[in-house]
């Protein structure tokens, strides 16, 4: 592949993903956005999904057609398939299937599932930033051995290596404010037992572990459960109706 050819590639997708100067995008229009830029960029593919696996499990985030979710939540649950090898392998290497009609042996569940869906050729490549797996990318094709040459499997390292630090980013940018919200609302939650118990902000904290040990919830879920309480006690009563029909 010329070096030329896949500095545009990078940088189209690069574009694709910056979008429009001071424009800010949410994590899921990103998600979507690397797979359009995976379908227009690698020969021959048709759709596109990203993947990510938790303690949950196998998760689709961005997909360019509503089967390929389908068939992510039918890896997950069957326990293979091409996504899930391609994160166990990490960055080390790629996941090509030319014909998933003829892999029944290797995904005896998944295989099947993918045929009924149209699907024949399959590539895939870990995201991995720092060797670290946090999910794959997926290009899949309707042709039978799309993605057996070379070209198409450099496009896809690249372009995986390239949506990674994007993913990570996006789910570090996430988490941070997920934990900026908790505070706030732990913070809320302190205030409010403060000021009904008559407490410090040490005891009001300490009271709060302890609701939360003794309900088995999170520190956060507790202090979201008093927030929407004091809530509804604040709210007003609504007043009855007097006049001629009220009675």
């Amino acid at each position: 592949m010329e070096t030329q050819e896949l500095h545009s590639v990078l940088r189209a997708q690069a574009e694709l993903l910056l979008g429009e100067p001071g424009s800010a995008r949410a994590p899921a229009q990103q998600y979507a956005r690397i797979c359009d830029g995976l379908v227009q960029a690698v020969p021959r593919a048709r759709w596109a999904t990203l993947a990510t696996r938790d303690r949950s499990g196998l998760r689709c985030l961005g997909a360019t057609d509503e089967r390929t979710p389908e068939l992510a939540r039918v890896m997950a649950d069957c326990g293979h398939g091409p996504c899930l090898d391609a994160i166990a392998a990490g960055s080390a290497t790629e996941v090509v299937v030319d014909d998933v009609t003829a892999a029944g042996d290797r995904w005896p569940v998944f295989a099947p599932a993918a045929a009924r869906a149209g699907m024949r050729s399959v590539l895939c490549r870990a995201m991995a930033p720092g060797d670290r797996p946090i999910g794959e990318l997926t290009v899949w094709s309707d042709e039978v051995g799309a993605f057996g040459d070379e070209r198409s499997r450099t496009i896809m390292a690249v372009l995986a290596a390239q949506a990674a630090v994007a993913v990570s980013g996006a789910q570090q940018a996430e988490n941070l404010a997920r934990a900026l919200r908790s505070r706030d609302v732990i913070g809320r939650a302190k205030g409010i037992l403060m000021e009904r118990f008559q407490l410090g902000d040490d005891g009001a904290f300490q009271l709060l572990v302890r609701s939360s040990q003794d309900l088995n919830m999170k520190l956060g879920e507790v202090a979201t459960v008093l927030c929407r309480e004091a809530e509804e006690r604040a709210a007003p009563v609504p007043r009855a109706r007097s006049g001629p029909d009220s009675g």
